[in-house]
């Protein structure tokens, strides 16, 4: 028993060793993340974030992978871009040795020559090389010990409390552990990115796109190897002609669009350095797709009920959506507690698939709009979705991202329609699904139709001072927008408590309905959803 003990801890402590050094560099991102937030001065906030970028870029792994989020968010000119790209690689000497531990024999038995690096990312880097044959290729090596690093980081979210919203709405903390667990060890896997890569190369077929030839004799669990390819980052083709960003803009969403409901498989990392784009003199622009480690899987059920909520928003239908959420994987129960807002929610979500003509990005605001029309119980629909829903929203953030960046905005229907067949759009306006046991949704007594217009009517003396038309989630805003004076008026009936009735409101997820109406002397208010 003595040996056994000795044996164990010996095994832990090199682990232990990595958990801490990577809480250290935990603690130092956090308080830089404190610096930044608290720092109203300029420079200050500008001397945080080169921190930030620094720390984030000699960290690889998880944390990194933080930072390229962040950054993917951020402004042309911040400090954080680098990370989207690439940071300073490791020498070749450096990780040759992992090379040729991976290939099984010398480096020189297979490739003629092997460049040093100029693209290094979160888990491995990119090495241009050419094999014996003459083919270019490009070279990807895990970096050595990385997999350590992931693992403490791994044993280090498993220590996160379950506080705050989290803990007050019921999140499902320790499903998100094992998603981006199970993520993680799918990104150290090369093999499996060859094999993902490789299926997205026999499947996709979008005009435009170009899918990388895998090696797939030369792969192995930290070792990738595909044709070689070249071009610009996104941040450079923003600057072309309008015409060619318009093309790279509708390959961006045929993308997303194909991998959700034709595929349903979806490339999840849609960070700039993921991406090349470049112009060919035939075939004219083509962008070059890279990096499959991280990638999520669509059941028919998931990709089936995601497209027929779509054309229900489209539709305007009376048919309840709860049970399509539900099919996805979302919680019925949590969203039985806003069954009401589902039809009203969706048309946020779904916005620019709704519009028959360009969508507007910078008018979308769906974060603000669901806020507004939930207020605190926002958290049921969050808490409510399935883990995996949260690649699915980095791909679309990502694409939002992407279209703001080339400025151009599409008409996401009319592409929709051009990239999915006609018998796959029937399938899902067909599809059903198990419906929902009410008593599971007691909450809200569901609607069957929602508002689209906020119409105010003022009379004096039986004569129409003022009439209105404004749109249906402005009555969220009814406090604001009324004139102080009618206001006061308001405040004097027993009748009339704007709060309470918004609330009201806001619970039937702005069904048509009467909002309010006050009469006082010779002046009639009159305030209605239809």
């Amino acid at each position: 028993m003595p040996v056994s003990r000795t044996r164990t801890r010996r095994l832990r402590l090199p682990n232990m060793w990595n958990v801490i050094k990577r809480s250290r560099k935990l603690l130092k991102l956090f308080f830089g993340f404190r610096a930044l937030d608290k720092s109203h001065d300029a420079d200050r906030q500008q001397r945080a974030r080169r921190l930030l970028m620094l720390e984030f870029a000699d960290a690889r792994g998880v944390m990194m992978k933080v930072g390229q989020l962040l950054a993917a968010s951020a402004q042309a000119d911040d400090e954080l871009n680098p990370l989207i790209k690439s940071i300073k690689p490791l020498a070749l000497k450096q990780v040759l040795p992992a090379i040729e531990a991976a290939l099984g024999c010398s480096w020189e038995q297979v490739f003629k020559s092997i460049d040093e690096s100029r693209a290094a990312a979160s888990l491995g880097q990119v090495h241009h090389a050419v094999l014996v044959n003459g083919d270019e290729v490009a070279l990807k090596v895990q970096y050595p010990q990385i997999a350590k690093a992931i693992d403490a980081e791994m044993t280090l979210l498993g220590l996160m409390p379950q506080a705050g919203p989290v803990k007050k709405w019921a999140f499902d903390l320790e499903g998100y552990r094992h998603a981006l667990k199970d993520n993680m060890a799918n990104e150290l896997d090369y093999r499996h990115e060859a094999d993902t890569q490789m299926f997205f190369y026999q499947n996709l077929a979008l005009p435009g796109v170009i899918i990388p030839k895998v090696y797939a004799e030369l792969c192995s669990k930290t070792l990738l190897v595909q044709s070689w390819e070249t071009g610009d980052y996104l941040d450079t083709a923003a600057n072309w002609i309008e015409r060619d960003r318009e093309k790279i803009a509708k390959a961006l969403l045929s993308l997303l669009i194909t991998s959700l409901f034709k595929i349903r498989c979806l490339h999840a990392d849609p960070h700039m350095g993921n991406s090349y784009f470049r112009y060919h003199e035939e075939l004219g622009v083509e962008m070059v797709l890279m990096d499959y480690g991280c990638t999520i899987e669509l059941t028919e059920q998931q990709s089936l009920a995601l497209l027929k909520l779509i054309i229900l928003s489209r539709e305007n239908s009376a048919e309840l959506p709860l049970k399509y959420f539900a099919a996805m994987g979302f919680d019925a129960d949590k969203l039985g507690k806003i069954e009401a807002c589902l039809p009203r929610l969706c048309r946020y979500l779904f916005a620019p698939f709704i519009e028959d003509k360009k969508f507007i990005l910078q008018q979308w605001e769906v974060g603000k709009k669901i806020t507004a029309l939930l207020a605190e119980e926002r958290w049921w629909f969050r808490s409510a979705g399935p883990v995996r829903l949260i690649f699915i929203m980095r791909a679309f953030q990502g694409l939002v991202q992407q279209l703001q960046l080339l400025k151009i905005n599409l008409n996401w229907w009319l592409l929709m329609e051009e990239v999915i067949p006609p018998t796959l759009m029937d399938q899902a306006r067909n599809f059903e699904c198990a419906d929902i046991e009410p008593s599971r949704t007691a909450r809200m007594q569901p609607v069957i139709a929602i508002a689209n217009t906020l119409k105010v009517k003022i009379t004096r003396n039986g004569v129409t001072r003022v009439e209105v038309d404004l749109p249906a989630e402005a009555v969220l805003d009814l406090q604001t927008f009324i004139p102080e004076k009618i206001k006061l008026k308001l405040e004097r009936s027993a009748d009339i408590c704007l709060p309470e009735i918004i609330n009201k409101v806001r619970q039937t997820g702005l069904a048509p309905q009467q909002v309010f109406d006050y009469e006082e002397n010779d002046e009639h208010y009159q305030v209605w959803l239809e």
